[in-house]
């Protein structure tokens, strides 16, 4: 990746390689591309005390 100019990559924030980083980026934040776009975001600074991480229940016997 490069990053050209006066830049700040917020904390948190993912840059794929070979993207050129021509506006700062936001905490928590993925870009990527030339030039680098944002493609995904997290909704939650600490996403596994949000998720639901129980497993359905098993409908059959083995």
């Amino acid at each position: 990746a490069k990053i050209l100019g006066n830049i700040e990559i917020g904390e948190g924030a993912k840059v794929g390689a070979g993207s050129i980083v021509l506006e700062s980026v936001s905490p928590y934040t993925t870009v990527v591309g030339n030039p680098a776009r944002v493609v995904g975001t997290r909704h939650s600074s600490l996403p596994a005390f949000t998720m639901d991480q129980t497993l359905p229940p098993i409908d059959y016997i083995i």
